[in-house]
């Protein structure tokens, strides 16, 4: 026997069901409109090649003006320091390395805090030309999106080279040509090991780490970075020996004013005692 279905339960359901279809319509416009939000946000070709104002610090940024320095005028010490510390497979992979991700997602859950951040050269320059300093999912996503674009419009030498002139080296000193000036006096093709170095020491937290600048004498912290990213210069063969005994003998006395001492060469640094202390890690 079939029941009935009384008017006020058939009209129950359908409001329902009209509720429900409501409901779906909204979510579905509520994602189309973040869709077409989001697709509007990121930057066209000529956006990317182009002259800009940096969205996060406001730094001007024109490829071919007088402010801007080529690749070519920046000192190889410090294109090879940048990419040593800050993005070590930068020239292999195509805007994101997975493995360094793993290494710093392990090590933020073993400590239980933000410990190390993973971020490629690539994406460093993402956030810093288009994107803001807030830190949410969706920002995320868009650093994503525009770090593939960008990585097909650009050369990866003018994803460095741009990269290079937008950084923050310090409290109000963006792009190397700045950063060159501001700490030694110097353009930044003739910027030597230890200097760069020190320039690439800095970029992780600019503002905290130039305290050593101010105080006239590397922190112990400072000290040993410089010392890793020296002894990690020589390692990959990006220096010569005697450039590399140069600059150990003298770390002790960079930023004091003090003019460190002429070695004869029976005074130098034991290279085979160094090299033991250096050896090529995999980066």
């Amino acid at each position: 026997m079939v029941k009935k279905i009384s008017k006020s339960a058939a009209k129950t359901s359908i409001r329902t069901i009209v509720i429900m279809a409501q409901v779906v319509l909204g979510v579905m416009a509520i994602l189309g409109l973040v869709v077409f939000w989001g697709i509007s946000q990121i930057p066209s070709d000529k956006e990317i090649r182009g002259c800009m104002t940096t969205k996060m610090y406001g730094v001007s940024l024109c490829p071919g003006s007088n402010t801007y320095v080529k690749l070519s005028q920046i000192s190889t010490y410090l294109q090879k320091a940048v990419v040593l510390s800050e993005d070590g497979s930068f020239w292999q992979h195509n805007g994101f390395d997975l493995q360094e991700l793993e290494n710093s997602l392990k090590q933020n859950l073993e400590q239980g805090r933000f410990a190390r951040g993973g971020s490629t050269i690539s994406q460093q320059l993402t956030k810093n030309l288009f994107l803001s300093k807030e830190k949410t999912l969706t920002r995320k996503a868009m650093e994503a999106v525009i770090t593939i674009r960008m990585e097909k419009v650009l050369t990866k030498k003018e994803i460095f080279e741009r990269y290079l002139n937008v950084v923050q080296f310090g409290k109000d000193i963006y792009g190397v040509k700045k950063a060159a000036q501001f700490y030694f006096k110097k353009s930044p093709y003739d910027l030597d090991l230890l200097e760069s170095a020190f320039l690439a020491f800095l970029l992780p937290s600019p503002e905290a780490y130039s305290k050593s600048f101010f105080k006239k004498q590397l922190t112990p912290f400072a000290k040993q970075r410089l010392n890793q990213i020296v002894d990690r210069m020589y390692a990959y063969h990006h220096v010569s020996e005697s450039e590399y005994l140069l600059a150990k003998a003298n770390l002790s006395y960079f930023l004091t004013g003090q003019e460190p001492p002429i070695l004869n060469p029976e005074e130098e640094l034991e290279l085979d005692q160094l090299e033991e202390e250096v050896e090529p890690e995999e980066i």
